[in-house]
């Protein structure tokens, strides 16, 4: 059999594109994930919440100007999207936010929609992807959150965002994350960033004492859970914040404390208790301009929290 130069180049490009898709299905393959692969350990039905995050996803990305997989690492989870809003702007607020998943699923491609009410008025988002576990394990997933906001910092001037601007929060894992970056500050100057980078963080339906069991994969080691924990930590001056947290949640209590936490060191806190909400849809409430939670987002970044027709729903 001959084989041309066409032919192998043309084997050569089938094949760089499957590898392509396959790394992709691997960032972002919801599929994959545990939660969707064992539905009857949890009460939630995330296959259904990933699958509509996906769909909303690609709805706000036809709606909204964006930037996707900008690189913050070398790693393929170290890519963000930034979303921008309809009119152009100069010097705005920025509100990066961080997915949920246990430390071990969960991609920017599930979470485009957080941007549609910042959009609205006037805001920046960036949704980021991070490391994830298995093969990545503390301080990798803090090391991330430290990484978008140095990219935030150095990057969101040329898009129209103000770096003297930036707020960051996140659900579940994600908001133990930015809560972490937010309360231990000590990073802030090794990486030549100015003290008060962080305008405001709102973690969500975060558990912010780590020195439990069911860590063990973004934990494997024991000595390091007190330190991870941001309940365990407080490094002033703090940054102000919404704690926010569903009614029925197994992290009440565990909100509660990381609010007392904050005020006892002279953190300006906002206890947010979402009622009646579940895990799921206190990841759904920061985005529902209707929802007290997303009210209290706009208002610590210094927009008036009104209904705007622009505003996803």
């Amino acid at each position: 059999m001959i084989v041309t130069k066409r032919a192998i180049l043309a084997s050569a490009g089938v094949i760089a594109a499957a590898v392509l898709a396959a790394g992709s299905a691997l960032a972002q393959d919801s599929s994959t994930y545990y939660t969707v692969m064992h539905p009857k350990e949890f009460t939630i039905n995330w296959k259904a919440f990933y699958d509509k995050g996906e769909v909303k996803t690609a709805e706000t990305r036809k709606q909204l100007p964006n930037h996707l997989a900008l690189a913050y690492g070398a790693d393929a989870k170290q890519k963000l999207d930034l979303y921008l809003p309809t009119d152009k702007v100069a010097g705005a607020a920025t509100f990066i936010f961080l997915h949920g998943g246990g430390f071990r699923e969960g991609d920017r491609a599930q979470y485009g929609w957080i941007a549609r009410p910042f959009a609205a008025h006037g805001i920046l988002t960036i949704v980021a992807s991070y490391r994830l576990t298995p093969a990545f394990h503390y301080p990798a997933q803090p090391d991330d959150a430290r990484a978008i906001l140095a990219w935030a910092y150095h990057n969101i001037k040329s898009y129209g965002g103000d770096p003297a601007r930036l707020y960051i929060g996140g659900h579940s894992a994600g908001a133990i994350l930015s809560a972490f970056v937010s309360v231990k500050r000590d990073w802030l100057s090794g990486m030549s960033l100015p003290p008060d980078l962080i305008k405001g963080f709102v973690p969500v339906s975060g558990s912010y004492d780590m020195r439990s069991n069911d860590r063990s994969e973004y934990l494997p080691d024991p000595a390091t859970r007190a330190e991870a924990s941001p309940l365990l930590t407080a490094d002033a001056p703090l940054p102000p914040a919404i704690v926010s947290v569903g009614s029925p949640e197994r992290q009440l209590a565990g909100s509660r404390a990381f609010a007392d936490h904050l005020r006892a060191h002279g953190g300006k806190v906002e206890l947010l208790v979402l009622d009646g909400l579940e895990h799921d849809q206190t990841a759904l409430a920061i985005a529902d301009e209707r929802s007290p939670l997303c009210q209290a987002i706009l208002r610590l970044m210094g927009v008036a929290a009104q209904s705007s027709s622009r505003a996803a729903r």
